[in-house]
């Protein structure tokens, strides 16, 4: 069953919003690389769905939610 590009992106919000909450923003700083790597690839996962969402017209509230939970 397709998703229409709306449901889609909504889902992708939701996603987005769940990443950001649970991100370690502060990764970087750490001196132990199980954590450094952890929080790269939380980032990285971050940024995909952030370029999909605004592919998807979706920039604004992207934006929004990044702007909320970033530290």
């Amino acid at each position: 069953l397709l998703m229409d590009n709306n449901n889609d992106m909504k889902i992708k919000l939701k996603e987005l919003e769940a990443l950001l909450v649970s991100h370690d923003w502060y990764y970087m700083m750490s001196d132990d690389n199980r954590w450094y790597k952890q929080g790269r690839k939380s980032f990285e996962l971050i940024t995909k769905l952030m370029f999909e969402l605004k592919d998807g017209g979706y920039y604004t509230e992207a934006n929004e939610l990044y702007d909320k939970y970033s530290k």
